[in-house]
């Protein structure tokens, strides 16, 4: 019998222990708009506001955001932000995170932007949380998020499901500067 050689053992084994999940996160294309020196004049080594819509466990608001900036932190590639509800004088206004959990009303992520409240549905079942990274009231990237099973809280699959929405809303390039033509 033949050995695979290590990397790729490691690498079938990351396949499968991916498949164990039970959330899954799909993202939107970036707007023309959105770059990566954006990102860095947004929230590079300051606050970047986020701002969080539903509850689907029923935890205080300040309870919630407690279980779920910790798994913002450290996702925004090549630059150093604090992700937070209560952001300081550093922070930018025109710009934002946007999380919106079990929305109540069919909507666009990109209407996610826009100020004022957003119906959530009341705590349990499934998840879907529809995020955005905002500036001025429009999207600048979106993305959707699943998670079938949700334990609680503190359930692994839940802190996966919030680090992967975060890292989806600042992807490193866009995808049609890798191509260059029109048929990507």
């Amino acid at each position: 019998m033949r050995m695979l050689p290590p990397l790729a053992a490691l690498l079938l084994g990351a396949s499968v222990l991916a498949g164990c999940t039970n959330e899954r996160v799909v993202a939107s294309e970036p707007t023309p708009a959105y770059t990566r020196s954006e990102v860095a004049y947004a929230a590079s080594d300051r606050d970047l506001r986020v701002v969080l819509y539903g509850n689907p466990f029923g935890l205080t608001p300040d309870r919630f955001a407690e279980k779920v900036l910790p798994h913002m932190q450290d996702r925004v590639f090549g630059v150093r932000t604090n992700l937070t509800t209560t952001p300081n004088d550093t922070a930018r206004r025109d710009y934002k995170v946007v999380l919106a959990f079990n929305v109540s009303e069919n909507m666009l992520n990109s209407a996610l932007c826009t100020e004022g409240p957003i119906p959530t549905a009341p705590p349990g079942g499934p998840i879907i949380v529809q995020g955005a990274f905002c500036r001025s009231g429009g999207a600048l990237t979106s993305a959707t998020g699943w998670l079938d099973r949700p334990q609680g809280p503190d359930d692994p699959d839940f802190r996966s499901l919030i680090s992967d929405m975060t890292f989806s809303l600042f992807p490193s390039q866009r995808s049609d500067l890798l191509c260059g033509r029109p048929d990507c």
